[in-house]
Formats: structure tokens, C-alpha cells, sequence
């Protein structure tokens, strides 16, 4: 006999998330038809928001973003994972499309090469317990043929590898989670995938039974349970979708129950037209995962027939939840198609969800980074252009510092590998390339002009500058003037546009004077670092203070123009004219 389960929905829901208009969960056993469980009950429900991403639109800027020495090894379909303050790249396919049984560790500016017992292109990676990272399975053969059952384990306080645990069936394109401690792995290629491995930490045995998918999202609910689905079976086919008698679709995913062994079909609400996107191989579980109120929260890209959408899994709660405050752009600023990358990075500390996608021709590719904070619904999305491989092949990661890892990739296929590597600074949610106008402390701003003329405004009158087109605006509390930049030879404050960058108190506030080409610091905290940057986003000039005197950097050779200065977490405008 059928039995209904009964679901009950979580009053005190997060600030992000619109229920969705039809939402329907089914559980059962797995030689039952899964009956389906309806949340109408909670019609005309919906979570409470602290702002709406409808009400604040999304902002653009400039990604920023530095090119770092090469990899020693060309890489395609690798795992890469932060190791204290730097990184780790492990195995992926090389030129050809051949194994490589190599790793490498970045780390204070260059690369270190690693020895490694096993190859992994198309492997698993999972962060243990204790710190160390596990990388395991991938093709056995060049050209993307076999499994593996191999896994070697990182330890970064010795930066070494050691060979691992047998997996109990080769996996190749697969996924692990590490839920309380304890590892499991599903997924397969090209080869049956009836049950999950699971690592006891000595040990893997085979338990549960699975429909085979690739690279699947493995999610784990407070209870260690398992919740193991995918659009795509072991071949890349669409997979996994069973219609109920009303005609309705739904996507099939499997429970494991840890204390029981038993599995279960859970019928989520996706479609073939609403379907969840194949995960990359370097995605891990902890990726896309956060917990809030003690629930634990997935998030899935799915690609929908109008563009993208992204989804919330409650999987403590069983509850979808979908951001349709949140419409994902499909198209740059010269209207190419923007192709967004599966899965996506979650920065707890800053509450922000990362989404990677690129557009343009390969030869000269745009690199979009959106920043979404999962709080406030604020959204930017960071572009950057001239990149000359495929961006959507790369390996990403997320480092301690919230920054992100570009690694290898190919140009046109799998046969070309590339060894560039660059760390990317997300913008924050909700801010762009428009820079707040400081508070200027001192005597008076004075505009130079060529004819000789010297035009002065108190600071008391609080002059903001700003810059449109060809002219030089000034506004102030009394008068607005404009000037042709063609006519001012330079403006200055007089050697006092003051900086309040964290100083101890006590401390005297910082200095920042241009004359003429050159822009001077005076009062800089040790170690502080000011740059400038053009408004494409190119370093031109960086000092560190390492005692007290005035340090300078020069625009001389540099393009006329706005440049932006920043020292510390000011942000100042200077022309160079």
C-alpha cells in the first residue's frame, strides 16, 4: 500500500527565497512508483525578504583579476583545492588528451612540483576531516576511456601525497561528500553505478543502491542522510524523469538513509525543460552548500528554455525554493550570448554566491563573475575581456581569502590544454565601478587652468569632483562649474586629500597628493599598500610602506585619463592630464 508522506514547511525561512508556484516533493521506497507530495497546503505562503533583488537592480563593474606564473603542466578536467595560502592542481587530462600522473602546489608566488602515485583526469576531490584532501577515481587510459579505483591523500602540513584507499569499482566523473566524517562517493562514466562507496576512514566497503549518473549533486542532510540526483546517466544522456499519472514530470533523485541503508526515490520538481546543469569536474559538495538556522541549503543552476535559473534546496526540510528575484543576464554589454558555467561557489563569510560564465569568441573571450549575497539580494555582475582560451573548461576554486582560481582549460577542444593561471577578486554584491566621492579634510581644492588662471574652492564648501565625457565637474554646497579637461592643466587639494584607512588612534590620517603626473602618499601605515589602477582595471603603479617617508608613484607614461587610487579600503579618483 502507498503511503503519503506529509511535509511540513519552516516558518522562519530565509531572506532570499520565493516558494515556488507548484512545488511538489515524492518520497518512497524504490520498487514503488514514488507518490507525490503536494505543499498546497501552504498556498499563499511565502518568505519574508529584508530587500528584493526587484527593487535593487543589479550593478556592473570591472573584474579584477592577476595573470600568475604558468603551470608546469598543460591541464584540462583537474582538481584544484586551497592549501594554507596558496593552492593545489592535481592531475586532469594534458596535451592530447593523455593522463597526467602529476600535481602541483602554488605557493608564494611559483609553482612546486608534487609527486603523486595515481593519475586522476575526471576525478573526485573532498576535503577530510582532519584537513587533508582526498583525490580519487578518474579515466584509467588516455582519450577518456576506463575508471579508476585509485585515491591519494594531501596532507598541507607536509605538502605530500600519499596513495589512498581503493574505491570498490573504477569511478570516473564522479562526486564525494564528507558528511560528519564520513566520505561517500557516487557517480560513474561509462560503466555501472548500482551502489555509493563509503570510506570508514580505513576503508571503503559498497552500501546502498543508486541509478547511475554523472557527476552527480550529492547533498547530506543533518542526519548524515544522502540525497544523490542528476539530469544525466553514465553516457551523458538525459536521465532520471518520471511522470506521474496527471501528466506531471519530476526529476528522480535517491535517498540513502545511513542507519537503514535502505534507498529511496525522492521526485524533485525539475523537467526536461527546467533541468538542473551537469556539474563540473572540479565542483565539490561543500561548493554550493551553506546552513542557516541549522538546515542545511544546496544551491543548483538549472538551465531553463529562457536562460538560467537558480534553485534552493532545503534538504533537512525537503523543500525547492527558487530565486525569482534574480534573473541571471544571457547576454554581455555588446549583446553576445553570456554561457554560464554548472555550479556555483558560496562565500560564507561574505554571504555571497559566485556564479562563472563567459562570452565571445575563444580567441577573445569575456570572463563574468556575479557576486549575489544571499542576505540582502544586492547583485553585481564583474566582467573582464582579452582572455584567449576557453574559460568554461578551466578549473575553479575558492581560496581562504575569498578570492578565486582560474586554472588551465583548453582553447577549442580537449586536446589543447593550457598551463595559464589567474586568482580573481570577486566584486562585492552590490557595488560597481562608481566609486563614493571622499570626505576631504583641509584648506581648498584649486583647479589650474592653462591660460594661467587658478581657480580655488574651500573645502569647508565640500568640492566633489567628478568626470563625464571631456569635462571636469565640480560641485559644491554654493556653486557647480564645469571645464573643459582639454584646458586644466592640473587640480590639486593642496597637499591634503586625507585617507581614513584603520588607523590606530592617534595615528595622523593619510596624505594622497597629485601634482602634475605624480601622485604622492605621505603618512601611510607600515605594510600598508596603495596602487593605482586604470579604469580597465590594469595595475599601473603599486607602493608598500615600509617606514614613514613619503612614497610616490608616477603616471608619467601612462595615458591621459581617470585613474583610480586605492590604499587600504579608500578609494580615491585622480586625472592625469
Amino acid at each position: 500500500m502507498k503511503k503519503r508522506l506529509l511535509l511540513f514547511v519552516r516558518m522562519a525561512a530565509l531572506p532570499i527565497a520565493v516558494l515556488l508556484a507548484v512545488p511538489t516533493i515524492a518520497t518512497q521506497s524504490k520498487d514503488m512508483k514514488p507518490v507525490r507530495v503536494s505543499l498546497n497546503d501552504f498556498n499563499g505562503f511565502r518568505p519574508q525578504h529584508v530587500t528584493r533583488a526587484a527593487d535593487k537592480q543589479g550593478v556592473t563593474a570591472t573584474l579584477k583579476y592577476e595573470q600568475i606564473a604558468n603551470m608546469t603542466v598543460p591541464r584540462i578536467a583537474h582538481q584544484v583545492f586551497p592549501s594554507g595560502n596558496g593552492f593545489v592542481v592535481v592531475g586532469g587530462r594534458t596535451t592530447g588528451f593523455q593522463l597526467t600522473k602529476t600535481a602541483e602546489l602554488y605557493r608564494n608566488g611559483s609553482w612546486q612540483s608534487l609527486s603523486i602515485s595515481n593519475a586522476h583526469d575526471g576525478a573526485f576531490s573532498v576535503g577530510l576531516s582532519d584537513g587533508r584532501f582526498m583525490v580519487g577515481g578518474g579515466f584509467s587510459s588516455n582519450k577518456g576511456s576506463g575508471q579508476s579505483q585509485a585515491t591519494d591523500i594531501y596532507d598541507p602540513q607536509t605538502r605530500t601525497f600519499s596513495a589512498g584507499p581503493q574505491l570498490t569499482t573504477g569511478r570516473a566523473q564522479s562526486m564525494a561528500i564528507n558528511t560528519g566524517g564520513k566520505i561517500y562517493v557516487s557517480g560513474n562514466w561509462y560503466a555501472e553505478d548500482p551502489t555509493i562507496d563509503y570510506y570508514d576512514g580505513a576503508s571503503f566497503r559498497a552500501v546502498g543502491a543508486t541509478d547511475g549518473r554523472s557527476n552527480p549533486y550529492m547533498l547530506a542532510d543533518r542526519q548524515g542522510d544522502l540525497l544523490i540526483f542528476s539530469a544525466y546517466d553514465v553516457k551523458g544522456n538525459s536521465f532520471g524523469y518520471y511522470t506521474f499519472d496527471n501528466g506531471s514530470v519530476a526529476l528522480l533523485a535517491d535517498k540513502y538513509t545511513a542507519a537503514t541503508g535502505k534507498t529511496e526515490y525522492i521526485a524533485l520538481p525539475f523537467s526536461p525543460q527546467t533541468t538542473p546543469m551537469m556539474l563540473p569536474d572540479d565542483t565539490r559538495p561543500a561548493d554550493y552548500h551553506f546552513t542557516q538556522g541549522g538546515n542545511n541549503f544546496y544551491l543548483i543552476l538549472a538551465k531553463t528554455p529562457n536562460g538560467y535559473r537558480l534553485y534552493m534546496l532545503d534538504v533537512d526540510e525537503l523543500d525547492l525554493y527558487v530565486f525569482n528575484t534574480f534573473d541571471i543576464p544571457t547576454a554581455d554589454a555588446a549583446g553576445q550570448t553570456i554561457t554560464w558555467r554548472g555550479g556555483v561557489l558560496i562565500n560564507e563569510t561574505r554571504q555571497e554566491i559566485y556564479l562563472i560564465g563567459a562570452s565571445g569568441p575563444v580567441s577573445n573571450q569575456t570572463l563574468h563573475v556575479i557576486s549575489l549575497n544571499y542576505v540582502t539580494d544586492e547583485w553585481t555582475i564583474a566582467s573582464a575581456t582579452g582572455f584567449k582560451h576557453n574559460l568554461l573548461t578551466a578549473s575553479y576554486t575558492l581560496l581562504t581569502d575569498g578570492r578565486l582560481v582560474c586554472t588551465g582549460g583548453g582553447i577549442k577542444d580537449y586536446t589543447d590544454a593550457q598551463r595559464c593561471a589567474y586568482i580573481i577578486t570577486p566584486s562585492v554584491a552590490g557595488q560597481g565601478d562608481e566609486i563614493p566621492t571622499p570626505q576631504y579634510d583641509g584648506p581648498r581644492l584649486v583647479v589650474w587652468l592653462k591660460s594661467g588662471e587658478k581657480v580655488v574652492y574651500e573645502l569647508a564648501e565640500a568640492p566633489v569632483t567628478t568626470f563625464s565625457g571631456s569635462q571636469l565637474i565640480i560641485r559644491t554646497n554654493k556653486v557647480s562649474a564645469q571645464y573643459e579637461r582639454s584646458k586644466v592643466q592640473r587640480y590639486t587639494y593642496e597637499d591634503v586629500v586625507y585617507l581614513g584607512i584603520d588607523l590606530q588612534p592617534g595615528e595622523r590620517r593619510v596624505q594622497v597628493n597629485q601634482e602634475g603626473d605624480e601622485v604622492t602618499f605621505r603618512g601611510l601605515p607600515v605594510g600598508t599598500t596603495a596602487s593605482i589602477y586604470s579604469l580597465d582595471g590594469l595595475l599601473v603603479g603599486q607602493v608598500k610602506a615600509t617606514d614613514s617617508q613619503p612614497l610616490t608613484i608616477s603616471l608619467q607614461n601612462r595615458p591621459d585619463g581617470v585613474y583610480i587610487v586605492k590604499a587600504g579600503t579608500e578609494t580615491i579618483k585622480v586625472m592625469k592630464k
